[in-house]
């Protein structure tokens, strides 16, 4: 007899359809540390899920740690588990919503035995010693590719690996769909996960060919128009006047100015800004560093004219005349610069290629007599409106039967762009030639513009799912861990050179029928390049993943031998708790796109738990607590089991009372700090403060008494409170910074438009709600250099 369904004691009853090259995976991956690469949309989250049930039931103490990159994964994550087992009770996502004080509860809770989270908040969580690493079995890590540098996977890997003490390290398992394409980057990525295997299937074998659509890639040629060429020949010369600067003074290896790409610069910056010395300026780096600058803008502006189109590079030059950095200044200190503005000028209204042709083949796609959407979708429909699954061909087992007849059969296009600037011009030109789009970007702010909140996404993905509009607009925030419906057609605006990031937009088409791929292309332009680099790294990737295969490492880790398995009466009652998904869907019609809000009644710990909700925490806890008793009274002790025990309902109680109290000393703080900054040198009494500060007197002493530990106020007499800095001379120097990046507990900033520098967390005393990327601040300070490392120590903001 064929097998229908997986089975297993943990999974709910005919809910996972078998695929034996799924099952092969899961064999292969128990019990060695495992990299598994298989394409998009075949199931790598359904093998983690088959393995992790694996180790909860054999090893009934197990805990499992499933990370993701974004919070939008992993609730999907988290939703698959709670969909398809029965272990929804002991199951908790956590996120940076969820006060520490909580999640040390829940992590140390023995009733929660798989975590969904962030690998940043992982990390912070291990570092301030929240979690006991020895408790878990397994960590999952998605989007494995990631691993490299200084990421938060290294890191958490290194903490359970290199840093620990604790001789029991889990099972590793990664899951990338293209983890790179040389073997060095294939095997960075197993070292810092500590891989021994890598299990990889591709779409061509024959077990996984029954499951896979066909994807049609067609590549559309668009000719640019003479103004555009004229404008990228202008660059062209420009950008080799200030490289071949560069290689004249022996600061490139290479001789020929076209021969000098992107990396190449970046090398020599990095280079550059490790030898300047700001107390000893070397006047030939400071110029080196100013050519080297206008190399990458005059590149860019290049990409620009070629890829996106003339609105593109009149935005960005427009932008470009309020940036008050150096580099710019001398940018339109050229006279050819200005003729470029004014070609660009002259040609306003002027068609764009990639636009028209963009419009083009998505009025071909969707026009009603198209033939695009295949025979076999068609006969799936009718299938389906027929209710008959079972004698349905194997690709169709797939589908969404939730969907009405009339949201599948509507085709859906998915234009990925590179630039939100594009992305705009894109969804303002569709429309006015009677497209229905949404652009779908980050949640990031840019130029002035909100980024879209994480509500307003799944919003977006809502209405282009139900049919609403039949072209989502989007940028790489589609790539990747956001649950995009299945789309008819992908259309690249400009090729990617990156395998990883072909391979991601490409699966956003043929996951449940047929799909088609088109990719524009400028002739002649730095698209050729993007182009020929993605097809080289793709056709590199297979073979690169067999050879590194061969020369992993074997890692000492947790021991697997003698089972501690759950027994049947553990299992029985989970049988008898409710069915808490399908709970949920009930009091919550869009549970996936506000599943973070679903509380159901056995399980408490869910988004919605966070440092702002403490009085539902309480609520909540006292609720569970008499529930619990009231259970207690009609049951024995050995026969009493709860989702929550009363020792986690009290500690989970007494962290909220102590986070009440500590929230508002911090508000305190900040309150008393303002009002200092504003009094200046005279100060504050403390009568006036208690005044001011709208809150309890011993709150205010004690966020008093913190400031002064902290040394940031100081007693001018008795009763008088000043801020330290507004007391005394500062030693140090006045910079302008731009704040280039954001990482966790530091920023990369540009000093004075001449040095990069590392601004680390201990470095800044400001208001954290200045530290934005983009920011530029006046600051007093001082420049150090610390294992050959420039960084940067701010004593005051101006």
């Amino acid at each position: 007899m064929v097998q229908e369904y997986f089975t297993h004691p943990l999974l709910r009853k005919n809910s996972l359809i078998f695929r034996q090259y799924q099952q092969d995976i899961v064999l292969k991956s128990l019990y060695r540390n495992s990299l598994v690469v298989i394409p998009t949309s075949l199931g790598k989250t359904i093998v983690a899920l088959l393995i992790c049930l694996d180790i909860l039931l054999n090893w009934k103490d197990s805990k499992i740690l499933i990370l993701a990159p974004t919070r939008p994964l992993v609730f999907q994550h988290f939703d698959l588990f709670r969909k398809h087992t029965l272990l929804a009770s002991q199951c908790v996502c956590l996120t940076g919503k969820t006060a520490p004080e909580i999640r040390k509860v829940l992590w140390n809770s023995s009733e929660i035995r798989v975590y969904f989270a962030t690998p940043e908040l992982v990390n912070n969580d291990l570092c301030n010693n929240l979690l006991k690493k020895d408790d878990f079995y397994l960590i999952v890590y998605d989007e494995a590719h990631r691993a490299v540098k200084d990421y938060s996977y290294t890191r958490i890997s290194n903490q359970f690996y290199r840093d620990s003490e604790n001789n029991d390290p889990p099972l590793v398992l990664g899951l990338s769909a293209s983890p790179g394409y040389t073997e060095d980057k294939i095997k960075e990525v197993c070292g810092n996960l500590f891989i021994e295997q890598i299990i990889s299937k591709e779409e061509r074998e024959d077990d996984v060919l029954p499951y896979v659509y066909d994807t049609d890639i067609e590549y559309q040629r668009v000719v640019l128009n003479n103004y555009h060429l004229e404008i990228s020949d202008i660059l062209t010369s420009m950008i080799h006047d200030n490289i071949n600067w560069l290689i004249k003074n022996r600061l490139l290896k290479k001789k020929r100015a076209d021969s000098v790409y992107k990396k190449d610069l970046l090398s020599l910056r990095d280079y550059i800004t490790l030898n300047l010395d700001p107390k000893a300026p070397n006047l030939f780096l400071i110029t080196a560093l100013r050519y080297q600058s206008l190399s990458m803008i005059l590149l860019y502006c290049r990409d620009l004219i070629e890829s996106q189109g003339a609105f593109a590079l009149r935005k960005f030059l427009n932008a470009s005349k309020e940036n008050s950095g150096k580099s710019y200044n001398y940018l339109f200190l050229d006279t050819r610069v200005q003729q470029i503005e004014a070609i660009l000028n002259k040609n306003i209204g002027q068609a764009e290629p990639k636009l028209a042709k963009l419009l083009f083949v998505i009025n071909q796609f969707l026009k009603p007599d198209s033939t695009t959407l295949s025979d076999h979708k068609k006969n799936t429909l009718s299938k389906f409106s027929q209710n008959s699954i079972v004698n349905t061909p194997k690709k169709i087992e797939s589908l969404p039967i939730a969907q009405s007849s009339s949201s599948i059969a509507q085709k859906k296009v998915l234009i990925f762009s590179q630039y939100r600037d594009t992305l705009e011009e894109i969804t303002l030109f569709l429309e006015e030639n009677g497209i229905k789009c949404k652009g779908f970007y980050g949640q990031a702010s840019r130029n002035g513009v909100k980024g879209l909140s994480q509500d307003k996404q799944l919003s977006i993905l809502d209405d282009f799912r139900e049919g609403k509009f039949p072209v989502l607009v989007a940028t790489s925030v589609a790539e990747e861990g956001l649950n995009i419906p299945n789309v008819d057609l992908v259309l690249f605006y400009e090729p990617v050179p990156s395998e990883i990031r072909f391979i991601q937009r490409k699966g956003r088409t043929g996951r449940f029928s047929n799909g088609k791929v088109v990719i524009l292309v400028s002739e002649n332009s730095v698209d050729v390049k993007y182009l020929e680099a993605s097809k080289r790294k793709l056709f590199r990737m297979q073979s690169s993943l067999q050879k590194t295969n061969f020369s992993l490492n074997y890692y000492k880790k947790r021991s697997f031998e003698n089972y501690e398995r759950m027994t049947e009466s553990d299992i029985s009652r989970l049988y008898t708790q409710p069915d808490q998904f399908h709970e949920g869907i009930k009091e919550n019609k869009t549970q996936t796109a506000n599943i973070d809000t679903v509380l159901t009644n056995d399980n408490p710990i869910y988004e919605y738990v966070s440092s702002n909700s403490n009085k539902k925490i309480k609520t909540l806890v006292r609720r569970l607590s008499y529930r619990s008793f009231k259970s207690d009274s009609n049951r024995t002790s050995k026969d009493f089991t709860s989702s929550f025990t009363s020792k986690n309902l009290e500690d989970l109680y007494e962290a909220s009372l102590s986070l009440d109290k500590k929230k508002m000393v911090q508000k305190a703080q900040r309150q008393i700090n303002s009002l200092l900054a504003k009094a200046g040198k005279s100060g504050l009494t403390i009568a006036t403060i208690e005044e001011q500060v709208d809150m309890d007197r011993t709150i205010i002493q004690e966020a008093i008494a913190n400031l002064k530990k902290i040394k940031r106020i100081v007693l001018l007499n008795k009763n008088t409170l000043a801020l330290v800095e507004s007391t005394r001379f500062l030693p140090g120097s006045k910079y302008s910074i731009f704040i280039e990046k954001v990482l966790l507990g530091k920023a990369v900033v540009k000093v004075n438009d001449k040095w990069y520098a590392s601004l680390e967390h201990y470095d800044y005393f400001g208001p954290r709600q200045l530290l934005k990327k983009g920011n530029t601040l006046e600051v007093i300070g001082e420049m150090y250099k610390r294992e050959n490392v420039l960084h940067l120590i701010i004593k005051k903001i101006l």
